[in-house]
């Protein structure tokens, strides 16, 4: 009885402990599915997944499904091209379709291009969409 009152005490303090020092871990079930590029959305997702778009393009369009995700859920995109940033897009939204755009403001180099989807949790597996401009 008596290691009983002794060991009750110490579980506590550490269970007290642990969770002071882990406090920001964020485990969700909220995945995406159907990343696709595009052109054109008018509204809705992409229909066809571009892989290849022309040095002057207007706009690159990213829409992917975000399921079984709360309120608030925060999504980022990551443009890049040849691996170095060249724009990010943070939302927040609930499950449904999200949208972000790549908007060039002049021609863009041909190249090897890519944009990375990733909801804000501990446990999201990024998505990586690769696509070239020619």
């Amino acid at each position: 009885m008596k290691i009983l009152k002794t060991v009750f005490p110490l579980l506590a303090v550490a269970l007290i402990s642990f969770t002071s020092l882990f406090p920001s871990c964020s485990v969700s079930t909220a995945n995406l599915t159907d990343v696709k590029l595009c052109t054109s959305v008018d509204g809705n997702p992409c229909g066809e997944d571009m892989s290849k778009f022309s040095s002057d393009v207007q706009v690159i369009n990213c829409t992917a499904s975000l399921n079984n995700a709360p309120a608030k859920t925060k999504v980022n995109f990551a443009w890049k091209k040849d691996g170095e940033s060249i724009g990010t897009a943070d939302i927040e939204s609930e499950s449904g379709y999200v949208h972000s755009t790549f908007k060039p403001t002049d021609v863009l180099p041909a190249g090897n291009y890519s944009v990375t989807v990733k909801i804000e949790t501990d446990n999201s597996k990024p998505v990586t969409k690769n696509f070239t401009v020619e």
